[in-house]
């Protein structure tokens, strides 16, 4: 409070509950954001009494939990409000929604933007802030308010009389490094949170990117998503940067730069923000010939081999460029899920045989998936549904639609991802029974 003073410091809660709280109406988080700001300023004098905090913090949960709250209505809370004092206020701490991802804001037209901002520069900021949060809800906060107050300075800068009439987009443009890369942050910290297998995908996905076999790639995504685990959900952005520069140097490392693609030494050579944003964007190939024995079936319960799951998991996901993370992780945690089970069933060996058929099959909807991908970006829209709806039952085609044009894309919508792949698998297994 002190430091950034009253109106930043609201602006500050204001992004970590839009966060947490994406359902919420900006109204309803910025009554939470007011209540902790006025908290803070009757707390923070010299003279408050050294539990005007506890009791403070207290009153704010008991009004979460009143009938007329003017705070976010969200799933949980019933369950904290059945507790008092301490506890219920660490249960309503630990609240977070988890609704499907939001949409991507349109970018106003500069007139727009420049109407809005003259008429309320504050409330413009807040009402930017709400909107960027609730869209990236993953990622430190400090990133959130960092972006408000570029955008903030160029609406000043480019809505004066005096600015010329390119100003918007020469702004962007210089900005267009910082933006890819809160982008990139927002979907990896979102598949960090939301996906259940992300380091077994992000293996097969490190080891399609820098072409590797499995035991490095493994050291490299474990490296990758410890950081992750350990930054994105804190509000300050210094973890990221500090882990990010980190990795970038792991990613480089002089040993392996030499046999590295032209256009990987390429990215190597830019600032280490920037060269995870380029190595995310370059083009994978599918691993046709592994650096490794291929794990069958028959191997997977071994137990002097505790990591032929997850190597048997990586040499389908190499071979499969066009299939998104999410995608990827869904369908990989489908068959684990039913390798742990024959692994811990009394005859692992009778089991496996058992199943072979379904984890064959379901390990065949990754390379249905990376067809239907492959064919989605080359044809246009039209043709690419009525191919779709034309090979099977409706309710099957409309799926295979939903979960093309939705996540197809390597930056593809975590949790919703998760839903449609699941219900892909459900689609398959009816039809095949």
């Amino acid at each position: 409070l002190r430091n950034v003073g009253a109106k930043n410091f609201k602006m500050v809660y204001v992004t970590l509950y839009s966060q947490k709280f994406p359902n919420g109406t900006l109204e309803e988080v910025s009554s939470v954001a007011d209540e902790m700001t006025k908290l803070a300023e009757e707390c923070c004098q010299d003279n408050a009494s050294p539990d005007c905090y506890d009791k403070g913090a207290t009153q704010i949960s008991d009004k979460s939990c009143g009938k007329d709250s003017p705070f976010p209505k969200h799933p949980g809370i019933e369950q904290c409000c059945t507790v008092q004092g301490h506890e219920r206020r660490l249960c309503l701490a630990t609240l977070r929604y988890s609704s499907d991802e939001l949409p991507s804001v349109m970018e106003p037209m500069p007139e727009e933007i420049c109407t809005q901002y003259t008429k309320d520069p504050s409330g413009y900021a807040m009402r930017y802030v709400y909107e960027s949060a609730r869209r990236h809800r993953s990622i430190p906060a400090g990133f959130i308010l960092n972006t408000t107050q570029n955008h903030m300075q160029t609406a000043e800068k480019c809505c004066s009389p005096a600015a010329s009439t390119p100003c918007f987009f020469k702004e962007r443009f210089q900005q267009r490094s910082s933006t890819i890369f809160l982008r990139f942050l927002s979907n990896v910290c979102n598949n960090q949170v939301n996906l259940k297998s992300y380091q077994t995908g992000l293996t097969a996905y490190v080891g399609g990117v820098l072409k590797i076999p499995f035991e490095e790639a493994l050291v490299v995504s474990k490296h990758f998503q410890s950081g992750l685990a350990k930054c994105c959900l804190l509000p300050q952005p210094e973890c990221v940067i500090e882990e990010f520069t980190s990795f970038q140097k792991i990613l480089c490392k002089e040993s392996i730069l030499g046999t590295m693609s032209e256009e990987f030494q390429k990215c190597c050579s830019k600032a280490p923000l920037d060269t995870l944003t380029c190595v995310d964007n370059l083009k994978r190939e599918p691993r046709t010939s592994l650096d490794m024995t291929e794990v069958t079936t028959a191997q997977l319960c071994e137990k002097n081999q505790p990591n032929n799951t997850d190597r048997y998991l990586f040499q389908i996901g190499v071979k499969h460029a066009s299939v998104s993370l999410p995608v990827l992780t869904t369908i990989q945690e489908e068959i684990r899920s039913t390798v742990s089970a024959c692994c811990s069933a009394a005859d692992s060996t009778v089991c496996l045989k058992e199943k072979e058929s379904k984890l064959e099959k379901t390990a065949a909807l990754l390379s249905k998936t990376d067809a239907f991908c492959s064919q989605y970006f080359k044809l246009e829209l039209p043709s690419f549904k009525t191919m779709l709806m034309c090979s099977g039952a409706e309710s099957r085609g409309q799926a295979w639609v939903e979960l093309a044009t939705t996540c197809c894309s390597q930056h593809s919508p975590a949790q919703l991802c998760q839903k449609l792949t699941e219900a892909i698998i459900k689609h398959e297994d009816d039809a095949a029974a």
